[in-house]
């Protein structure tokens, strides 16, 4: 997971409340509500494995596996597709945009991924390097449906299609004010997002086993585009109108409905599919409640530590993502589900470290990089 460059943090007039803005103004604060319910889900999930359906961890993780689930991924693939859009207003060179993006998602990826798959299959598994490989480029995620980093797969992909979605979405010059260019934009994302999610139930029908290896990727799809069209009602300041707030209710009433359909506790394609499609909505939802309550935070002056603390950790939230993923899936093959809830502790203070130590080596290759490319530009001249 992954938080894009956005703009600075500007101060806010009280008639910019509850304008798209506010999005913004707390993006790092929203990044790191995201991670911190990634890491929690997954904790939760871990504890459900274990099959023991008593005491409190297993009534904290089914409530909130009911109740949030893995929504802090559709928090974080809106909240790229609005940072991407501020990133590409910055310099909108396409050459540069994927140089600075791709630099950022598969530098770290490589740096730490490619050790990591030949510690899992060889040294643990016992298996060929060439398994390892496959691995780390996702041949075994769309082959066999092997999970384990699919968000690096899908970023990347959603990094390549970005130039055509701000080209799609971006305001028309001398446009920028008309109700007649916000509704054209809207009806286009409508249709790109049901036209989506139209091609993904064809695979699901056609093709089960490619669906059910990539559905974690593909139903996440219209949720970049979704991203990706607020992102410029985001940079042009808009307030939220009456037909914003249509998709989080709607998102809140089916999730109810969802809650309420678990309660036979059957699992399908059907559901997977039906069950993504709420997150969606649902998450648009969380996404408006999480950045009010840090918009008001922020303009009051209130809990300010708390907020830094999540406002870093959002920033780490790329970092983060890879490590907890990493050291869980080491602890869950060498120790079991039970294994991992009593190492909790340890899962935590490892994926952290380890978080922090990549953001720092990346940060010091970005600037040894970046001081290799000004010393070449002069020699150039």
């Amino acid at each position: 997971m992954e938080h894009t460059e956005g703009t600075k943090k500007a101060g806010a007039s009280k008639s910019e409340f509850a304008g798209w803005y506010m999005l913004s103004r707390v993006r790092n604060e929203l990044f790191g509500i995201a991670i911190l319910g990634i890491f929690v889900f997954h904790i939760a999930q871990s504890i459900l494995d274990t099959k023991v359906k008593a005491g409190r961890k297993y009534t904290f993780a089914w409530i909130y596996d009911l109740l949030v689930s893995s929504t802090g991924v559709e928090l974080f693939v809106i909240l790229s597709g609005v940072g991407l859009c501020f990133s590409f207003h910055k310099d909108g060179r396409i050459v540069e945009f994927y140089k600075r993006r791709l630099f950022r998602i598969v530098i770290p990826y490589l740096l730490f991924a490619f050790p990591f798959w030949i510690y899992v299959d060889v040294i643990i598994k016992k298996l060929k390097f060439s398994h390892a490989l496959k691995d780390l480029f996702f041949i075994t995620l769309v082959r066999d449906g092997k999970r384990t980093l699919w968000y690096i797969f899908f970023i990347i992909g959603m990094y390549i299609i970005y130039p055509l979605l701000f080209n799609i979405f971006s305001y028309r010059t001398g446009r920028e004010k008309s109700r007649k260019e916000r509704r054209r934009l809207m009806a286009i994302a409508t249709v790109m997002i049901v036209l989506c999610y139209v091609i993904v139930y064809v695979i699901k029908k056609k093709t089960p086993n490619l669906y059910n290896h990539t559905e974690i990727a593909l139903l996440r799809v219209p949720e970049f585009i979704y991203g990706a069209w607020l992102g410029e009602k985001v940079y042009r300041k808009k307030m939220i109108s009456v037909p914003d707030i249509i998709l989080p209710v709607v998102g809140m009433i089916l999730k109810m409905i969802l809650v309420m359909d678990r309660a036979d506790k059957k699992i399908d394609i059907e559901r997977v599919f039906h069950g993504r499609l709420v997150a969606f909505l649902y998450g648009v939802a969380l996404l408006l409640i999480f950045a009010m309550i840090f918009d008001l935070l922020r303009e009051s002056g209130r809990l300010v530590i708390l907020r830094k603390v999540i406002s870093e950790i959002g920033k780490t939230s790329l970092e983060l993502y890879l490590s907890h993923i990493m050291v869980r899936h080491v602890i869950l093959l060498k120790f079991g589900a039970k294994g991992f809830v009593k190492r909790v502790f340890i899962y935590t203070v490892l994926s952290f470290a380890l978080a922090f130590m990549m953001r720092f080596l990346y940060s010091f290759l970005r600037a040894k990089t970046g001081t290799l490319f000004l010393k070449r530009k002069r020699s150039n001249k």
